[in-house]
């Protein structure tokens, strides 16, 4: 299987940030990391042959888990893509018959959250082929391990109405509105990616409010309080807010683009609340400083 995998580097030289789309063929993966000679994947094919491949055919999917989050909080240092190709190689192994449906949950809970922007920003993937990926895996597996402790995310899915409202945060800068797979039950974490999402000084924050149903629900995640939704399901309804007025032109005066940028891409905390909550087996939770704040009370208009 071919998958492209989008990153972004900063040119020294240039002083700016170049976007990048490399290729790359799971078959020959694994091959490819250990032929580096670039030092991009550095020690990263010992790692996985020694510690993370013995585990791809075992039920200790909990362990996997756990490992497979510890290397990536070493990775995303130096390497921006390695847990997103490491998750389509286990993809493409599960597809092919040689790996379980619990331990693809435990490598997709993963890889689902990783990355400053989430799997879908990384990876060049359609919408139904994210839903493919989330309906093979094991939901009692991936709920257990996408959750907080004192949490229970099976009975929260069980308990989930036929119909209830989630909010995205987006700007007029994306141009998959209400077709986006995440979700919120938490509307500040909208204002939080509405801001984050905010890339020129000419985009407009938004938040997008809408009614789903129970069986468009693909999983549910505590980091966040995500709800993954497939768009394939039509929405019983969907509102859309953006920044208008004095508040758009107070917003655009006091928020730096340039430096939130620099701050999803290097500064947003992910790491270090992920160490912190390790120890509580959690999958972390990002601390975007100041971003919130940014909105603060400021008018919102359909």
């Amino acid at each position: 299987m071919l998958y492209v995998y989008r990153s972004t580097m900063i040119d020294r030289d240039a002083g700016r940030a170049r976007n990048l789309k490399t290729p790359i063929e799971t078959s020959t993966w694994l091959a490819t990391v250990k032929k580096d000679e670039s030092g991009f994947y550095g020690n990263s094919a010992a790692l996985i042959e020694e510690h993370l491949l013995p585990l791809l055919r075992t039920d200790k999917v909990e362990e996997l888990h756990q490992l497979y989050l510890h290397l990536y909080s070493q990775w995303r240092k130096h390497n921006g893509t390695i847990v997103f190709e490491f998750a389509m190689f286990v993809w493409a192994g599960f597809k092919e018959g040689r790996y379980s449906p619990e331990v693809w949950a435990a490598v997709l809970s993963v890889a689902w959250q990783s990355g400053s922007r989430g799997m879908m920003a990384a990876v060049v993937l359609t919408s139904s082929q994210v839903a493919e990926m989330f309906r093979a895996a094991s939901q009692s597996t991936m709920l257990k391990l996408s959750e907080f402790v004192g949490e229970d995310l099976q009975m929260q899915f069980a308990e989930l109405p036929d119909s209830f409202v989630v909010y995205r945060g987006v700007s007029t800068g994306l141009d998959h509105f209400e077709d986006g797979m995440s979700w919120t039950l938490d509307i500040e974490q909208a204002h939080t990616f509405s801001v984050l999402n905010c890339q020129t000084k000419k985009e407009i924050p938004g938040i997008l409010s809408a009614e789903v149903s129970k069986e468009a629900v693909l999983s549910i995640f505590s980091y966040e309080k995500e709800i993954v939704v497939d768009p394939a399901i039509a929405k019983l309804a969907v509102s859309k807010f953006f920044l208008r007025g004095s508040d758009l032109r107070a917003f655009h005066k006091k928020f730096d683009v340039d430096a939130n940028t620099r701050d999803v891409m290097f500064s947003t905390g992910y790491e270090t609340e992920r160490r912190r909550k390790q120890t509580d087996m959690a999958i972390g939770a990002a601390s975007f400083t100041g971003v919130s704040a940014a909105i603060g009370s400021a008018s919102w208009s359909s």
